[in-house]
């Protein structure tokens, strides 16, 4: 487990992550140029966040290298996001992720039946693996985080990989797969849908959902922090998963970045949104970091969060 230290850093303001990077292109288009869209995040830490001018991926940069982001999620990210220092997931992660696991079990119904084959791809502490196989699905997790995985097969008796390769599976393996607010957190997330789309049934259906940078209700500031490198709007999560081979399926609901994909034979489209970049650069401008600070408008979302938490550790 890293130093009290190396958490400080991670919360005190005005000041960077204690990690380096390196500059990337964009994982979607592969395009280079960007425009910034933000300098600071929720904390008022120093986070440059850019959007691609091709498509309008937003990512940080510089992108945290493979071997930072590993090191983040595998020893600290749990205890730093969601204050879970005793190594399982707090008590109102777990009823919070239950009551998640059974609305997409519900939206997933027409393919969850018995004897479907499921992958839950970012399983964390495992209630979408209990939810499907008590529908009579064989299921399977694939979770890098060691504490939330150990939590799962624990708990509740499920199959949890810490890591999935290419060949872990073979092609058209699963019937229903899905990913949960997984996807912001990786540094290759167009290669991650394309196997995704892969170990998919033709007929199958790929349930992916990430936070919608473009949501109202929240001020700019709190739409990025350092646990997200890349960030999604509509038509850009839609181009991801296009890259893929993959289109949403209208015959399920969605909600913007909350979305069930189904296979396509269509040719594919050109990774472009023209003018998005700098729509999302003005629309999601935060106040500087400064002003923030003193109109008080960080305290109403801190209080809330922590309501929050508290709510659903009780409940």
């Amino acid at each position: 487990m890293p130093s009290p230290r190396y958490f400080l850093r991670h919360f005190i303001p005005f000041t960077g992550y204690p990690y380096t990077g390196a500059p990337a292109a964009c994982n979607l288009c592969g395009c280079g140029d960007s425009v910034v869209v933000a300098e600071t995040d929720r904390r008022l830490k120093t986070l440059h966040s850019i959007a691609c001018t091709q498509c309008g991926l937003i990512r940080t940069d510089p992108m945290p290298t493979p071997a930072e982001l590993a090191e983040y999620y595998a020893t600290a990210y749990r205890a730093d996001y969601q204050l879970a220092f005793a190594g399982g997931p707090p008590p109102h992660h777990v009823k919070r992720s239950g009551r998640e696991a059974a609305f997409r079990a519900n939206l997933l119904a027409p393919k969850l039946v018995p004897g479907a084959r499921v992958l839950d791809f970012g399983s964390g502490s495992g209630e979408f693996l209990a939810a499907a196989r008590e529908r009579g699905c064989t299921v399977i997790g694939v979770e890098p985080g060691r504490d939330y995985a150990a939590f799962a097969r624990k708990t509740y008796g499920v199959e949890v990989l810490d890591d999935a390769a290419d060949d872990t599976f073979p092609a058209q393996s699963f019937d229903v797969i899905s990913t949960h607010h997984v996807l912001e957190h990786l540094r290759d997330p167009a290669e991650v849908v394309e196997r995704l789309a892969r170990w998919l049934k033709p007929d199958g259906r790929l349930y992916a959902a990430v936070p919608n940078m473009a949501a109202t209700g929240k001020p700019p500031h709190e739409r990025f922090h350092f646990a997200h490198v890349h960030g999604y709007v509509r038509e850009t999560f839609d181009l991801l998963a296009r890259r893929a081979g993959l289109v949403p399926d209208t015959a399920y609901w969605r909600e913007d970045t909350t979305v069930v994909y189904r296979k396509t034979d269509a040719p594919p489209e050109r990774l472009a949104v023209p003018g998005l970049a700098e729509r999302l650069a003005r629309d999601l401008k935060p106040m500087p970091a400064g002003a923030y600070l003193a109109s008080g408008a960080w305290i109403w979302p801190m209080v809330r969060r922590n309501a929050k938490a508290v709510r659903d550790t009780f409940r």
